[in-house]
């Protein structure tokens, strides 16, 4: 839950002050950060993404050598184990596609042009998740998932001009990889 107030902060900030700060109003702001439904396109391109990030999870979790942290007991990295579990995930995931896809992407991609910024956020989104490999260096497949998530749901964000149907993929991903890791 803190994760997702952590990473929706900073856009709210942001709209707060472009709508204020400039003199454009709110649906303006909203607009540049991609905080809208999108169209029915949008989740059409949003479900093409969505399998080949299922089989990238679902290699990246087979390349991940039995013993490692995952099976030990009372590990819970990535496993939904109860209610609260799954919301905070769903929750976890939107405040990411929020924050990387929505507020850096968005941003990066308007000043760098799509090919540097869309990079360039996919290389900050993977950061964070590099605190795994501190957790147990052998979830190192899931790094260049990440990479290729955030590269990936970046490309949706910019084709579709809306941060929400990554944030459905996202969440989707994270949810199956929670149920396939029990």
């Amino acid at each position: 839950m803190a994760e997702a107030v952590l990473f929706t902060v900073p856009a709210i900030i942001y709209l707060l002050v472009q709508s204020r700060g400039t003199g454009k109003d709110l649906g303006s702001a909203r607009q540049r950060l991609g905080a809208s439904w999108g169209s029915r396109s949008s989740y059409a391109w949003a479900l093409l993404l969505l399998l080949p990030l299922l089989v990238a999870s679902g290699l990246a979790f087979m390349l991940i050598p039995p013993g490692a942290v995952l099976d030990a007991p009372g590990v819970t990295i990535a496993r939904i184990t109860s209610a609260s579990g799954v919301i905070a995930m769903v929750l976890r995931a939107v405040g990411e596609e929020i924050f990387f896809r929505g507020l850096l992407g968005g941003v990066l991609v308007r000043r760098l042009g799509f090919l540097r910024g869309n990079l360039l956020q996919a290389t900050v989104f993977v950061l964070p998740h590099l605190a795994l490999l501190l957790v147990d260096t052998r979830l190192w497949p899931v790094i260049p998932v990440q990479f290729a998530a955030g590269w990936l749901l970046g490309w949706l964000r910019h084709k579709t001009g809306t941060f929400v149907p990554g944030a459905a993929v996202h969440t989707i991903t994270n949810a199956v990889a929670g149920l396939v890791v029990l």
